[in-house]
Order: C-alpha cells, then structure tokens, then sequence
C-alpha cells in the first residue's frame, strides 16, 4: 500500500479501518486483525500499520494490550462526543481558573472573599474529576502539566496545631 494521490498509506489503511468500526464490521469491544494480518489484506509495511493504529489511538477509537491484541474503544460519533465533552470541561475549568485568579488579586472584603474561594476550589476540583474521568473515557492520559490547587487556609490552621 505505497502512498497515493489521495494521501500517504498510513492515513489510508486509517480510513479504512475508521469506516469499518463506524459500520459496525468492526464493533466497540472486538479486536483488530493482527498487525500482520493487516499488511497482508493491505498491503504495506510494519509502519503503515503502527502510524494507522497510532492515529486511531489518539482519535480514541482502539486501545491495546501490550502482548495481546487491539481493541475497539469506540466509534467514531462516540469518540467525537467525548471529545466535545472533554473540550466543554477543559474550558469551564480555564474559566474556574480564571476566576479564581481574579479573586485572588480583588480587594475585596476577606470573608466573601475566603467563601468564594472555596466555593471555586470545589468547582475546579469537579471540573477537574469530570476531566480526568473523560481522558479515561477517550483512551488518553491525563496531563498532569498543572497541579491541583491547594487549599492555602488548612496550612495556617496545621501551623497552629503544631504550635508553629
């Protein structure tokens, strides 16, 4: 399967096996043929295969058991869904963050401020379960770039039952 006018070999066998899942010929839970099995019916070569199956796995569609076999995750309707879901978190939780980067900075009265705050930490730390639960849905890990926020009122309250 060398590359075409309408595109490189691994794009290709890609669409193929795309359409296939979003058929149904390959259903959510069945296994793919084997990496051999899809060189033979394809054409191609041991990297046509792994860019096909990798560009599916950052789609969402398969997921593999190292030693076993590749498995359908989703179809394509059901990946894009999760896809909008998680990009629908991701931007209510930058704009939590927002937030609370302006409380944060407002010279406000301390008390409301203090409520809102916590109120937002309890937001962000739903946003951020509902998120960490979607990168699991669609197959992809959870970027960990940004650490959870911390709740900066328990150090003062630990420093006092410590006698710091």
């Amino acid at each position: 399967m060398a590359e075409t006018s309408a595109g490189p070999a691994y794009r290709l066998l890609a669409e193929r096996l795309r359409r296939q899942i979003a058929d149904g010929d390959l259903p959510v839970g069945s296994a793919l043929p084997s990496a051999r099995e899809l060189i033979k019916q394809y054409g191609g070569s041991t990297t046509v295969v792994r860019d096909a199956l990798k560009i599916l796995r950052e789609e969402g569609l398969i997921y593999g058991h190292p030693g076993k076999a590749v498995y359908v995750q989703a179809t394509p309707e059901e990946a894009a869904s999760d896809r909008a879901s998680l990009e629908e978190v991701a931007h209510g939780l930058s704009e939590v963050r927002e937030q609370l980067t302006s409380v944060g900075s407002a010279a406000a009265d301390i008390a409301e401020v203090k409520k809102e705050l916590a109120e937002l930490r309890r937001s962000v730390a739903v946003l951020q379960s509902q998120l960490i639960e979607l990168y699991g849905r669609v197959g992809q890990p959870y970027p960990h770039d940004k650490a959870p926020i911390k709740d900066q009122a328990a150090a003062p309250a630990r420093k006092r039952a410590v006698g710091g």
